[in-house]
């Protein structure tokens, strides 16, 4: 062998052997998990109390930070632009991953993530007043097709999780023509007006209902709640998929294009985490309900959810 090829294949197995070195010994500095709002609010909070547990997990330094504008595309986008080393991870919701970027103009898209774990993740019902007349999903199609535009559905805004979970059902169901939308500046506002009769239809999470005097009639899940367990899935009222499925989740993304390996150390120490004492405790004083996926499971399921929550804003004229 020549001298040049000799010092060339000495260059490449140093080069083989840094970068093995690199991934072995990450992380080498601080990991910064981004929250896309501002500081004190649900996303902020249970990022805080999960850090300290993806650290020790990680064997590494952790710091959050808040990054907060434009419905939560302002940190998704300067994250996006980031180098794919595995020291920046962002808290993307359900809105902010698969939502804003088909509704609105912004830097990133389905393929600008390497989803690393889901943390948290609740599905949707449709639910309404306990005093309601309507007993069933069934009651609600037979009234708001014999009165067409007579009947009013809430949401929190367009294109938000309550507003999708409605065209869901009523698009699923063949009659989104028959009834209206009323849009509300939050869940508070709108399940004040559910209350007060403005509007009949609402659809949120377990959580946000359990806040009111309200029947569900419909769970977007696959199976049926155990805390529900008489009502029926919207596949079981004959909503087919993608519609029939709808969770408000979140988890941590990092920019395309991380290492394999490194991306399952964060996936572990994800996982970890979430398992530990400390969150769960955490988890059980806020009614958060975690949902882990790993890296690959993550990924499959936010794909999915990309192209369904595609076909809904489609559905929803959005």
């Amino acid at each position: 062998m020549s001298i040049r090829k000799h010092l060339c294949a000495l260059g490449a197995g140093a080069a083989l052997l840094t970068g093995a070195t690199a991934v072995q010994a990450f992380p080498e500095r601080p990991i910064n998990l981004v929250v896309p709002f501002n500081a004190g609010g649900g996303t902020d909070l249970l990022l805080r109390a999960l850090a300290p547990h993806f650290a020790e997990a990680i064997d590494g330094d952790v710091f959050v930070s808040n990054t907060a504008g434009g419905s939560g595309t302002v940190a998704a986008g300067a994250l996006a632009g980031q180098r794919p080393d595995g020291y920046q991870l962002g808290y993307w919701s359900i809105t902010v991953s698969t939502i804003q970027p088909q509704v609105r103009e912004a830097p990133y898209g389905i393929d600008s993530w390497t989803p690393i774990c889901s943390v948290a993740a609740s599905p949707t019902l449709f639910f309404v007043n306990a005093d309601s007349p309507f007993e069933t999903i069934e009651d609600v199609v037979a009234a708001v097709e014999e009165n067409p535009g007579q009947y009013l559905y809430g949401s929190s805004g367009p294109g938000a999780i309550t507003h999708l979970t409605m065209v869901a059902a009523f698009s699923g169901l063949g009659v989104l023509d028959k009834v209206r939308h009323l849009p509300f500046q939050g869940s508070g506002p709108a399940l004040q007006g559910m209350a007060a009769g403005t509007i009949q239809f609402f659809g949120d999470t377990e959580l946000l209902m359990a806040s009111g005097d309200f029947r569900p009639l419909l769970v977007f899940n696959d199976t049926r709640l155990e805390s529900f367990p008489d009502v029926p899935t919207a596949a079981e009222a004959g909503i087919e998929a993608p519609l029939n499925e709808l969770y408000l989740w979140g988890g941590l993304f990092a920019p395309a294009g991380v290492d394999a390996q490194v991306t399952a150390q964060l996936s572990d120490a994800c996982e970890q985490a979430v398992n530990s004492e400390g969150f769960q405790a955490f988890a059980a004083r806020t009614n958060t309900v975690i949902d882990f996926k790993d890296a690959e499971e993550f990924d499959a399921f936010f794909r999915a959810q990309y192209e369904a929550n595609g076909a809904l804003i489609d559905a929803a004229g959005l």
